[in-house]
């Protein structure tokens, strides 16, 4: 019992002071916020901040961290099927891992904001793009451990990773940045369109034969 308070005690902890991290460099920018700031917002002594986090960045990485888990649990949860639909008398991909991606950005706006402006540092950055790659190969992992989809790359496929990586962080840029001028629907159409005229040229997808086959 007392271990689960203490648990609970830490948690909240943690999470005020994501929180107060964020709120700040919303506001001025992440280079003008210390750690005097942050401990203020969250209403929190400097000795607890530096009893979870050894710096501001640090804190800044494990939100990253916790914001692509969350969205690779959610994916990993989807069945294969459920991302594939009739269409002219065939069957397409629909877009629904693209369409889960634009909605987890609408509904962690501030975080994917503070992230993809800029805000942090180069190592923030360049660990977000790294985490989304390795989010990626887990999913291909656990769809094909399922039996649900295999991926076969015609190019090295930590190009193809990454390439994704980059191409989806571009757009999510640019699309929090216009405040989100199309839903996240017409966002993911449009963005599988031009992924996949891409794409098609250099992945197949294979799935088993209980499964309708992918036309990208």
């Amino acid at each position: 019992m007392v271990d689960r308070k203490i648990d609970r005690r830490v948690s909240r902890t943690r999470r005020a002071l994501k929180e107060a991290l964020l709120a700040l460099v919303d506001q001025k920018g992440y280079s003008a916020v210390t750690i005097e700031d942050i401990t203020e917002q969250a209403d929190l002594g400097r000795t607890t901040f530096y009893l979870h986090y050894r710096d501001k960045e640090d804190l800044l990485m494990e939100s990253i961290s916790e914001l692509v888990d969350d969205f690779i649990r959610e994916l990993a949860n989807i069945p294969i099927v459920q991302f594939l639909q009739p269409d002219e008398g065939s069957v397409s991909w629909t877009g629904g891992p693209f369409l889960m991606a634009f909605q987890h950005a609408a509904r962690n706006e501030t975080l994917y904001r503070v992230i993809l402006r800029g805000e942090g540092t180069y190592t923030a950055a360049r660990r977000l793009r790294e985490i989304i790659t390795q989010a990626v190969e887990d999913f291909l992992n656990i769809k094909k451990e399922r039996n649900e989809l295999d991926v076969q790359f015609k190019i090295p496929r930590e190009v193809f990773l990454n390439y994704l990586a980059t191409s989806i962080l571009g757009i999510l840029t640019w699309w929090l940045e216009q405040e989100q001028p199309y839903g996240p629907e017409e966002m993911a159409r449009m963005y599988q369109k031009l992924f996949f005229k891409g794409a098609r040229n250099v992945i197949q997808l294979n799935t088993p034969e209980h499964l309708p086959a992918v036309k990208p």
